[in-house]
Formats: structure tokens, C-alpha cells, sequence
């Protein structure tokens, strides 16, 4: 289309580029949709713990917890009593 004076409306432009951002956004949906799928799909496939196997795991996380917090106090107040210096 041709503005007075002879110059371009760039109407067809727009639209193009509208067009174009619509494609685009029905692109990133359809994609958003097939990533969901496919983690619905997989989530299916998991087999999951056993209420008797989360129990333990838990327990053992715990423990490792409890060791690793009592060795570093260990540790600190070794390192305490080396370093530290009569004032």
C-alpha cells in the first residue's frame, strides 16, 4: 500500500511481522507442550522407593549428618587448641 507522496505504509510489513510472532509463539508452545509429555512419559517409568526404602535412606542421611557435624567440632577444636597462642 502507498501513502500519499509516495511512500510506503509498511502495513504489509506489519503484518508479516505479526504473522511471524504468532508462528513463533505457537512454536514455543507446541514445544513447551512436548517437553511436558515427555516428562509426564518419564515420570511414569520411574520406579519409585518402596515406603521401607525411603525410611532407611532417610536414616542413613541422617547418621551421615550427625558423623559429619561431630567430626568437624572434632576437628575445630584440635585445630583450636594448636593454633591458639598465650595472650
Amino acid at each position: 500500500m502507498t501513502a500519499p507522496g509516495g511512500k510506503s505504509s509498511g502495513n504489509g510489513t506489519k503484518q508479516q511481522a505479526g504473522v511471524a510472532r504468532q508462528q513463533r509463539g505457537e512454536e514455543r508452545l507446541r514445544s513447551i507442550r512436548d517437553g511436558v509429555r515427555a516428562i509426564v512419559s518419564e515420570m511414569r517409568r520411574v520406579t519409585w522407593p518402596s515406603r521401607e526404602e525411603w525410611i532407611s535412606a532417610t536414616v542413613v542421611v541422617i547418621g551421615l549428618v550427625v558423623v559429619v557435624a561431630v567430626w568437624t567440632v572434632i576437628i575445630s577444636r584440635i585445630a583450636e587448641w594448636a593454633l591458639h597462642t598465650p595472650q
